[in-house]
């Protein structure tokens, strides 16, 4: 279900990527320009955004992730194979991977379900608890896969569908929706996903919230990535700060 309830949640994906990209997200939190992030785990720096994220009260979800490769030396063995045969299944950014968006493959599903539950527990050891909220490396958490998997625990919030709208109209965004009522018949999410890129203030009329007004009367996530130069350079601009005050900010955490 999608939750009406006014609230903005900022979120920052890839946090643990890199030793850049989780500075650039903490300092973005810091300077109250995003409420929430979301985290890779068995990357090299997943540890450290653990400890850092904790230091700052980072509101954190699992950013579920199928197709970068663990760099953490320390990945054991069986998890490690676990990863790449999914990888391989989900066959990456390619027309395997955008046919999984669609079609639910049995085939898919222990390896799907054993890769994702590795992930949730790696997350509850190095950050000490459950995540906020679940999305996905290149948007996989619509992957009717992904979506459906057992071992995300029934209740747990997930992203929404990217350029999500209440009563869509056209073919395209109609198909989109039902997908969507399928995968959230047992989750809470958004009523609304947005980029930031498309959201800058620099595209909107002055004195005006454009894109985010509807945040004024119902729930939108907006996905931004620090780790770009230019996304960071969006969430630092003054105003950018602006255009959100006045809004109820928050994370998933408080998405009822």
């Amino acid at each position: 279900m999608e939750s009406t309830r006014p609230l903005l949640i900022v979120n920052a994906d890839d946090l643990g990527y890199n030793e850049p990209t989780t500075d650039a997200i903490a300092k973005c939190f810091q300077a109250g320009r995003i409420t929430s992030a979301t985290a890779m785990v068995y990357m090299r720096d997943s540890d450290r955004a653990a400890e850092i994220a904790r230091e700052i009260g980072l509101p954190v979800g699992l950013h579920i992730n199928f197709c970068e490769p663990f760099d953490d030396p320390g990945v054991p063995a069986d998890v490690r194979e676990r990863h790449l045969e999914t990888s391989r299944k989900f066959g990456g950014p390619s027309f395997i991977y955008r046919s999984r968006r669609w079609i639910y493959d049995p085939r898919l599903k222990d390896a799907t379900e054993r890769c994702i539950a590795d992930q949730l527990e790696r997350f509850e050891q190095i950050f000490g608890g459950p995540p906020t909220h679940v999305d996905g490396h290149l948007h996989v958490q619509v992957c009717p896969n992904v979506g459906l998997a057992s071992t995300i625990p029934a209740g747990m919030k997930i992203r929404n569908t990217l350029g999500a709208r209440p009563s869509p109209s056209g073919f395209m965004p109609r198909l989109v929706a039902a997908r969507q009522r399928v995968l959230l018949r047992h989750r809470l999410s958004t009523s609304y996903f947005l980029n930031i890129t498309d959201l800058h203030p620099a595209f909107v009329e002055p004195g005006t919230r454009g894109g985010l007004a509807p945040a004024e009367t119902t729930s939108v996530e907006v996905m931004a990535h620090p780790g770009f130069g230019h996304e960071y350079t969006m969430l630092m601009d003054p105003v950018w700060a602006e255009w959100t005050k006045g809004l109820k900010l928050g994370s998933y955490a408080e998405l009822a």
